[in-house]
């Protein structure tokens, strides 16, 4: 086994290319299959807000396993725990696929959840590793770009197997993917993990050290700026495929390109942030990422209304465009609130990174839930959800960051 490794230098630009890739399972897992969830309504003679359980399953399984990876990889090492999450993942996507209810699916999407997140919270605790204050900012931020490669192509192709293939199509791709990342892993990622700590796994410690997290300010405040971020973010995922197509009437190749835009919002965030969190610092990107939320959030409901009231015709551009806004803000948040959250606690880096997402996905899937139960003929309720997310990621830095900074 030892013969097949060829690490990567710490300093290469690969290396961090290789860890944004770890953390893409997770929008591959959520954006590749929505162009087939109105489709699915019918196969499986459902309803939306059943179906759209098969996403906030999917939130609900990150976040439960985000609890346990870290500690795991803070004993054990992060390369192990991340291949085993990785074939659990791969392995999940199958049964997906051949799902034969509604509820199975939904099963199955919460196991591949199990694996899907080890990507995402060991992606972090390795940068959190190997860099430091702003060169860990900047190699999340390098991340984020990478990890906004994956939404911006996976709607576009998930529409096309879907039409092509059908939606399973959707989950043998994901399960391939799943297969060549596990390959790069096992043949080029390093162990990063030099302070194992092998009281990491037991129930006191582990509590014990969840509690120092949540009693640091810092931590609470940097945490909630990336959950409310990542919060609207993925109730626009959840409400976008019912919108757009039902709303909007766009069709599943014209939503993808839709999804695409979004995504251009997200990566021109994370580029701003690569290119100025050296100079600026973390806390002054982070006060400009959340107020791009916050202002994206609030025009998108704020034009919406208007539109209603007024009973104007809908155009999806109404949406996308301040959607774009907010999602510039999620790439600039997420990176700084990830570094500032990180950066005090190297010998807990798994644990404080688990919390950390336990936090981010369980908001997530509670408000998935709330859109998909609230949706109806306009796009309100996505708006709404939108509005509130912004403007809490920005009263949770204005409340709570700035006092400390």
């Amino acid at each position: 086994m030892k013969n097949l490794q060829r690490p990567l230098a710490r300093d290469s630009t690969a290396l961090v290319i290789l860890l944004g890739c770890a953390t893409a399972l997770g929008p591959l897992s959520t954006d590749m299959y929505l162009p087939s969830l109105p489709a699915l309504v019918t196969l499986y003679d459902s309803d939306m807000a059943t179906v759209q359980l098969t996403l906030s399953a999917f939130m609900a399984g990150f976040a439960v396993m985000q609890l346990v990876y870290g500690p795991l990889s803070d004993r054990f090492g992060r390369r192990p725990v991340l291949l085993g999450g990785i074939a659990l993942f791969a392995l999940a996507s199958i049964g997906c696929a051949f799902a034969g209810s509604i509820e199975w699916l939904i099963l199955w999407r919460f196991i591949q959840a199990l694996g899907a997140c080890a990507g995402v919270v060991l992606g972090r605790a390795i940068a959190r590793d190997l860099y430091e204050g702003a060169a860990a900012a900047h190699a999340l931020s390098i991340m984020a770009m990478v990890l906004g490669l994956t939404p911006s192509v996976a709607p576009i192709i998930g529409g096309y197997l879907h039409v092509w293939f059908g939606w399973q199509a959707n989950f043998y791709a994901m399960a391939t993917a799943g297969l060549a990342l596990g390959l790069c892993v096992l043949t080029l990622l390093p162990e990063s993990n030099r302070h194992r700590n092998p009281l990491a796994t037991r129930v006191g410690p582990m509590l014990r050290n969840f509690g120092i997290l949540l009693r640091n300010r810092g931590f609470r405040g940097y945490a909630l700026c990336v959950a409310f971020a990542y919060g609207g973010l993925f109730a626009f995922i959840s409400g976008s495929s019912f919108t757009l197509r039902t709303v909007f009437g766009v069709d599943e190749y014209v939503f993808g390109y839709c999804f695409m835009l979004i995504v251009i919002g997200y990566i021109a965030g994370g580029f701003l942030g690569v290119r100025l969190t050296r100079q600026l610092g973390i806390d002054r990107m982070l006060l400009i990422g959340v107020s791009a939320c916050a202002a994206g959030g609030v025009s998108v409901a704020l034009l919406q209304t208007m539109m209603w009231m007024l009973q104007a015709q809908w155009h999806w551009l109404s949406l996308i465009a301040p959607m774009m806004v907010f999602a510039m803000g999620v790439g600039l948040t997420m990176p700084q609130g990830q570094a500032g959250a990180l950066q005090p606690f190297p010998q807990m880096a798994g644990s404080a990174a688990a919390l950390m997402g336990f936090t981010q996905m369980s908001l997530a899937a509670i408000g998935g839930i709330g859109v998909g139960h609230a949706l109806n003929e306009t796009a309100l309720p996505l708006s709404y959800a939108l509005a509130g997310m912004g403007l809490a990621t920005l009263l949770s830095y204005l409340l709570i960051v700035r006092r400390i900074a």
